[in-house]
């Protein structure tokens, strides 16, 4: 994926199974960080599902510095 992640409404699927909605807030190399109605939550990026704008990514294929990942695309 080409483009920036934070500021997107996403649904990140956990691998238990547990899916959480919200607004991606931060993204490093291997986490993504989710705000929630209540909080923030962070996710392991290899171990998740991102799904943004009906499009479902999985985390492995981008876990990485969110720089590189923009520049390798």
């Amino acid at each position: 994926m080409k483009e920036e992640l934070i500021g997107k409404e996403a649904e990140i699927t956990e691998s238990s199974g547990k899916t959480h909605k919200g607004t991606i807030v931060n993204e490093t190399k291997n986490m993504l960080h989710l705000e929630t109605k209540n909080k923030i939550k962070k996710f392991i990026k290899k171990t998740s599902k991102i799904k943004i704008n009906g499009k479902t990514i999985e985390g492995e294929k981008i876990a990485k510095r969110p720089e590189d990942r923009i520049k390798e695309c």
